[in-house]
């Protein structure tokens, strides 16, 4: 599959988690919004790797892989986090509003990575 393809279905991934993270907010919808919100995480994670795949195939012969470098790292711990933040909703750790503020930091952090592709 094409990088486009991948890179698609990754934004189309998070769409799904953030639905699924807004739909915290109201509370007859809230079970099916866990389910749009899990299916997101998991198109986005595949979708992820084979983003990372395709760009190793890209990079010149003895380029480092970008498997080595820590901004993926990172990119996962946010990915861990943003998954994690409905159940604190759900046992009400953190208030829905504020999960929902926090899912956005979240997001801006992912796609400042992801764009940017930092070296630290």
């Amino acid at each position: 599959m094409s990088l486009p393809f991948y890179h698609y279905l990754h934004v189309i991934g998070l769409i799904l988690v953030f639905i699924g993270i807004g739909g915290l907010l109201s509370s007859e919808g809230a079970k099916k919004a866990m389910m749009w919100h899990g299916i997101g995480l998991v198109i986005s994670l595949v979708s992820g790797f084979g983003l990372l795949a395709k760009y190793n195939k890209m990079l010149p012969e003895g380029a480092p892989s970008y498997y080595t470098y820590h901004w993926v790292w990172a990119k996962f711990a946010l990915w861990l986090v943003l998954g994690f933040l409905p159940v604190l909703a759900k046992r009400r750790v953190i208030a829905a509003p504020l999960v929902v503020l926090l899912a956005a930091i979240c997001g801006a952090g992912l796609a400042a990575l992801g764009y940017f592709k930092p070296q630290f």
